[in-house]
């Protein structure tokens, strides 16, 4: 494990322009989806009200499906991971990969918004319930699974279009355990968006 983070520190060094501009990808991306929340019409507002609303009294009389919810996010999640991961392959992925990461910190940021937006005040503690601490995690893999896509998208147009030579084997396999290293770490975190999430929501719902 110490090993593993030491790669990975590495990793985040080498690539500190490139992690450096990802975060500010990430925050543009929160802030314009919590601002989104705002400028939505009135009729909008009310379906993210009434969703929210269903949501928050399914979690406090302990009536969320979890089946129905689990198997979804976790499908989609293992699709979000397997696209990034596949379009690190592509040159022409490289776009595609940053508007992937910029639209999951824009649906974040838009969770947030809304929550703070319709609870205002209680929003904040139960914004803090909705992300810790499997989105927290989850964005920490994304970032690093996406580091490691651009930079292997990048390397591959240098390879072809200035004529150096790449251990292509060697690259692909560090690139998989990359991949499975962050589909394990999705796994857990829908878990415990599963399981851990709804009590920490219920527990706060107690409180107000």
């Amino acid at each position: 494990m110490n090993k593993l983070w030491d790669k990975l520190k590495k990793r985040v060094t080498i690539n500190r322009k490139l992690f450096l501009f990802l975060f500010v990808l990430f925050i543009v991306g929160l802030l314009a989806g919590s601002l989104f929340t705002i400028i939505l019409n009135e009729s909008d507002q009310s379906l993210v009200k009434d969703s929210l609303s269903n949501f928050m009294t399914s979690v406090s009389k302990h009536q969320l499906n979890i089946e129905q919810t689990l198997l979804p996010s976790l499908f989609s999640q293992i699709i979000y991971v397997l696209a990034v991961w596949l379009l690190g392959i592509s040159i022409l992925g490289l776009p595609i990969v940053l508007i992937l990461y910029f639209s999951k910190a824009f649906t974040l940021g838009f969770s947030i918004g809304s929550l703070l937006f319709h609870y205002q005040s209680k929003g904040i503690l139960l914004s803090f319930g909705y992300i810790f601490p499997h989105q927290i995690i989850n964005f920490f893999l994304y970032t690093i699974l996406t580091i490691y896509s651009l930079s292997l998208s990048l390397k591959l147009f240098d390879a072809l279009f200035h004529k150096k030579r790449l251990d292509f084997r060697f690259i692909l396999n560090k690139y998989l355990f990359i991949l499975i290293l962050t589909l394990l770490g999705i796994i857990i975190t829908c878990l415990l968006e599963m399981f851990v999430m709804p009590t920490m929501i219920s527990y706060l719902l107690t409180l107000f």
